[in-house]
């Protein structure tokens, strides 16, 4: 179903380093990380009317009711508007698989149970020396939360297995092995998904359409001050006299262009006036008698 939250439950005994390796993929392939029992204890620290409830059960290493975790869980995911989620620590037991499948179903949809599995010693390891001021971080809590995780949780593990939806993660080794491993899974993971349907994508804006350009009228003074830059014939408003041949302004004509031509022996330049496109020669003058004295003399 589209929008609905995608959930990756991430589970491992205490100690292997599941909320580490929750911030590297939460930084990397954009989910968001929401750790089971960090919830519980800001309920706790927040003075709750479940408060007191959940202090005994985290003293005691106990699972909290179910009720409680999924409630919270759903808030901070709808509080997020988050569609890829991590939820780390959680289910921890058969009951908390059964709460969540059916308080959740239709409104999550969970992907595959990631699990990082980790020796007992190395565990105890890094508990003692994460200096988190956790009350749960001692010997005593450690070793109820180990008897817990094994009787209660590994079980969960299996019905994941069955149904083809648990990966694991060795989480003996540095943190920097640990997550070049995380990382391949969750390439592949990604990799091997459908592209989603165009229907899903969103559309882009539309851009909004420029304003139409106004249509002027041109104006007196636009007539008067416009002069076609292809043109050398001076604007019909300049001040130099038409000739009489040009007409009016609502018929313009060709101006009259005077074109030199050679000079005679007269001394007398020849003319040859274009007006209209027709060409005109002036009257010549007798220069008859003129060239018979020349010669004469």
């Amino acid at each position: 179903m589209s929008g609905v939250p995608e959930v990756v439950f991430v589970l491992g005994p205490p100690g292997a380093g599941k909320g580490t390796q929750c911030l590297k993929i939460k930084d990397t392939f954009g989910y968001i990380h929401l750790s089971a029992g960090d919830l519980l204890r800001a309920e706790q620290a927040a003075g709750s009317p479940d408060g007191d409830l959940i202090a005994t059960y985290i003293k005691e290493g106990k699972i909290v009711p179910i009720e409680i975790t999924v409630r919270l869980l759903e808030k901070a995911i709808v509080s997020a508007g988050a569609t890829k989620v991590l939820i780390d620590g959680f289910p921890r037991n058969k009951d908390n698989l059964d709460g969540w499948n059916k308080d959740m179903t239709g409104k999550m949809k969970t992907k595959f149970m990631l699990y990082y599995q980790c020796n007992e010693d190395k565990c105890l390891e890094r508990v003692m020396g994460r200096n988190q001021n956790r009350a749960d971080d001692n010997i005593d809590s450690f070793k109820k939360r180990i008897e817990t995780y094994t009787n209660s949780t590994v079980p969960i593990l299996e019905e994941f297995k069955e149904l083809g939806l648990l990966k694991t993660v060795d989480a003996n080794g540095s943190q920097e092995e640990v997550w070049d491993a995380t990382r391949a899974l969750f390439e592949e993971y990604c990799s091997s998904l459908p592209p989603r349907p165009l229907s899903d994508l969103p559309l882009p804006p539309l851009p909004n359409p420029p304003p139409p350009l106004p249509i002027l009228a041109p104006s007196a003074t636009t007539l008067q001050s416009t002069t076609p830059l292809h043109s050398s014939t001076p604007p019909l408003h300049s001040s130099t006299p038409l000739p009489p041949s040009i007409g009016s302004i609502n018929a313009p004509t060709l101006p009259v262009l005077e074109q030199p031509h050679l000079t005679t022996c007269g001394g007398e330049e020849e003319h040859t006036v274009v007006s209209l496109g027709v060409e005109e020669e002036e009257e010549e003058e007798d220069y008859g008698g003129l060239f018979t004295m020349c010669t004469l003399l």
